[in-house]
């Protein structure tokens, strides 16, 4: 299966970039949707589990990786869920550059036509161009890592592993 790039699992939020990543569906292919630990044979590992919970098990990763106190990735974990196909019925897209969903009209970015860009948020991307269209990979890391540090309580230098990590399976910053 072509994997159309790095994709997340739209049930815990992880980025899927190999095939070995991503679950099966019953006939055995590579479902487009979740990750092998959420989904096999065409059903979810843990049919009842709650976003709750899901985001209570996603968090002990997340702050082991990242140093991230347990309460703050767990609520981080939580709103990162709250948008996936598996807890809200449908994929909400997000923005190709900074990865805001894109869950409301008012989210989008314009097009040079004015009409809603399907692929950027407001901030990165209006009238048809990107905001700051001279940003680096590794400028939007140094400028997004010092709000995920605080906001979470986290290592600066953890927080820039996390961002950079996170923008890479975003189209605009695909090697």
């Amino acid at each position: 299966m072509e994997t159309g790039g790095i994709r997340s699992c739209q049930s815990c939020g992880m980025p899927m970039s190999a095939e070995e990543h991503f679950g099966t569906e019953a006939d055995g292919t590579l479902s487009k949707d979740y990750c092998a630990n959420c989904y096999q044979s065409g059903a979810f590992v843990e049919p009842g589990i709650t976003i709750d919970e899901m985001a209570e098990k996603c968090s002990a990763i997340l702050s082991q990786l990242f140093c991230i106190p347990a309460a703050n990735a767990e609520r981080f974990a939580r709103e990162q869920m709250s948008c996936l196909k598996r807890w809200t019925g449908r994929e909400i897209p997000a923005c190709g550059s900074c990865g805001m969903p894109l869950a409301r009209d008012e989210d989008a970015g314009t097009e040079a036509d004015g009409s809603l860009s399907t692929n950027y948020c407001t901030y990165c991307y209006r009238d048809g161009r990107f905001v700051e269209p001279g940003l680096t990979r590794e400028q939007a890391v140094e400028q997004y890592a010092p709000m995920m540090a605080s906001n979470l309580g986290m290592p600066l230098d953890r927080a820039k592993e996390m961002v950079r990590q996170y923008l890479s399976t975003l189209p605009r910053w695909r090697e």
